[in-house]
């Protein structure tokens, strides 16, 4: 009898800990690696979220089984203090229900939902995050959502399948992209042919031989920024204009002038969320994309970056937040830049050592294939007219760094 009262006494007092433990109260640790907080509906414990930190940064992993709670702003999720810093999100099976603004400060550009997801809350992810469900249809959210499929759909719809852990998009339809930028967006090996921009059409034939049927068009002026670009009057603002209001996209992907990011942020931000307006109130369903460009040794002269990377690291930071504060989600060409030039030392920059040579447009090319349709680019067989062991070594860049 004594033996089995002190079990029951010990059974109270683990439960009793395991619950403090899992509560969002003073008995947590003083930092956040290794907090676990009480997500359950029910708030017994039965589902969790730990925050794990890995350098500067964290992953959260929720666990257990059940509804999670709603929380009615972003700023009474408990790990909001660290939200910015999460790298990884993993959501393990047994939860059908993730709440009110989860992940909406998380800047993690893709979630994976097992498949007892049946569905989530508002505000749940941020806008720009692309959502891969194993589960139910999602209709409740404005995400990009693709749900699972082993073998390539015959019919309409968005789909995924895994390859080395990672999602890959199913591509049953063609997809259609509108670029808007200036001879980051069109030089390459041609230096100055605008109706012929050499970046979307080596993303074209890339995506051709990878079997992702696209259609291009685009909009390019050399030096133009996207004030001008956002500008009706202007003579490429009209242009810009009378696409999207005759014409649908999937994407639309804006590059600002090299340096306006980061020597006028204001500007590229009021820009950016103004062709957002237009894109939203003209499209059906379209992503806008932003395209942040490099660092160059040209650039960096008579400024206080010590390399490109120091500039590209400022350029990055600049394009990030802009997608945070409008909504839009980011493509990082430049990152690929940076490790191609100073790591792998690939030449990817033209003669005067700021715009892309032919390379470089083919490494923006893939970047942004990689970035939007989460395909391996390695395997790719088109070289473009250009030195092919180049373009392998810039192909596993892209796969690397992206």
């Amino acid at each position: 009898m004594k033996n089995a009262i002190t079990k029951k006494v010990l059974g109270a007092l683990v439960s009793f800990f395991l619950l403090s433990a899992c509560s969002d109260g003073a008995s947590q640790p003083t930092s956040y690696d290794g907090r676990v907080f009480d997500i359950s509906l029910a708030q017994d414990g039965s589902l969790i979220c730990t925050s794990k930190k890995e350098g500067n940064y964290y992953t959260l992993t929720i666990s257990g089984e059940g509804e999670g709670k709603d929380y009615e702003t972003k700023n009474l999720v408990p790990w909001n203090p660290i939200a910015k810093k999460v790298t990884e999100v993993t959501i393990e099976e047994g939860i059908t229900y993730i709440g009110d603004h989860y992940f909406f400060s998380t800047p993690s550009s893709r979630y994976i939902l097992p498949s007892t997801v049946e569905g989530v809350g508002d505000n749940t992810f941020n806008s720009s995050a692309t959502i891969f469900t194993y589960g139910s249809e999602l209709d409740n959210i404005d995400n990009d959502v693709y749900l699972y499929s082993e073998t390539k759909p015959t019919g309409a719809g968005k789909y995924f399948y895994m390859q080395d852990g990672e999602p890959q998009i199913w591509v049953v339809t063609p997809v259609s992209f509108l670029f808007i930028g200036n001879s980051f967006t069109y030089r390459g090996t041609n230096i100055s042919d605008t109706s012929n921009p050499e970046v979307p059409l080596d993303f074209k034939k890339i995506a051709s031989n990878l079997n992702i049927d696209v259609n291009i068009d685009s909009v390019c002026k050399g030096s133009h920024t996207l004030t001008k670009f956002a500008d009706k009057t202007d003579e490429m603002g009209s242009i810009v204009e009378d696409k999207l209001t005759k014409n649908q996209y999937d994407y639309v992907i804006l590059q600002e002038q090299s340096t306006t990011p980061i020597n006028n942020y204001n500007n590229f931000l009021t820009a950016v969320k103004k062709l957002k307006a237009r894109i939203d109130a003209t499209q059906t369903k379209c992503k806008t994309v932003l395209y942040e460009t490099w660092g160059s040794p040209t650039a960096i002269e008579g400024t206080s970056y010590k390399n490109v990377g120091e500039m590209e690291a400022v350029l990055r930071e600049a394009y990030k937040n802009a997608g945070e504060e409008s909504g839009c989600s980011v493509n990082y060409i430049g990152k690929a830049f940076t490790v191609a030039y100073m790591e792998e030392n690939i030449n990817i920059y033209a003669d005067d050592n700021r715009h892309q040579n032919g390379l470089g447009a083919y490494l923006s090319a893939a970047c942004h294939l990689r970035s939007i349709f989460r395909v391996n680019v390695s395997g790719c067989t088109e070289y473009c007219d250009l030195p092919q062991n180049e373009c392998k070594a810039l192909l596993s860049v892209t796969d690397k760094t992206i």
